[in-house]
């Protein structure tokens, strides 16, 4: 017998990847993720539209609202002069003062100005004959003032006194659940 002594090679054993292996499953890995992340990202965002739609219309319904009252508590439906006994004896009768009239509620809002005093609504609002409907997230804001209307150009940083112009500013500020802020602004005039 030979006494011959065999050494036994070791098989290699896969222990790991190769850095082939892992540069190709990152690259893999990086494309299907490219791929992916805008479907995401659709998902995620998809009620935006919708949130943005409702915060416009309710924006819109409410300047649609106030710009249908007339300009004054003094004046006609359309504007044109002051509807008083003084203005048809022809004495000088001022603007009224920006606000809710005495004994009215938001029923029997009868000019612009009144929605001044408005109070800022959020999740829960009424329309103009009072009834309710909740907004989870909307915050809703009017604000009313005059405005020069002398000034070139007519803007909001040119305030005017009650009595000292025709024309109003209307601002009606939305805020979104996103936190986006919608603006409508009209502007009142009294010809």
């Amino acid at each position: 017998m030979s006494d011959k002594i065999f050494i036994k090679k070791p098989l290699r054993q896969n222990a790991g990847f190769t850095l082939v292996e892992i540069v190709i499953t990152i690259v893999i890995l990086g494309a299907v993720a490219g791929i992916l992340v805008p479907f995401f990202n659709a998902i995620v965002h998809s009620p935006d539209p919708v949130i943005r739609e409702r915060a416009i219309s309710l924006g819109q319904a409410m300047m649609d609202e106030i710009m249908a009252k007339r300009w004054d508590e003094n004046t006609p439906m359309g504007g044109g002069p002051l509807n008083t006994a003084e203005s048809a004896r022809g004495t000088v009768v001022p603007a009224a003062a920006l606000g809710i009239d005495a004994g009215e509620d938001r029923t029997t809002y009868d000019d612009v100005d009144d929605y001044n005093s408005l109070p800022p609504e959020i999740d829960n609002f009424t329309d103009q004959n009072n009834n309710a409907f909740n907004l989870p997230g909307y915050r809703r804001q009017v604000a009313v003032r005059y405005i020069a209307s002398a000034a070139n150009p007519i803007d909001e940083n040119t305030p005017a006194a009650a009595g000292t112009t025709d024309t109003k500013l209307v601002v009606v500020r939305i805020t979104s659940p996103l936190g986006e802020i919608f603006n409508f602004v009209a502007v009142a005039c009294n010809f």
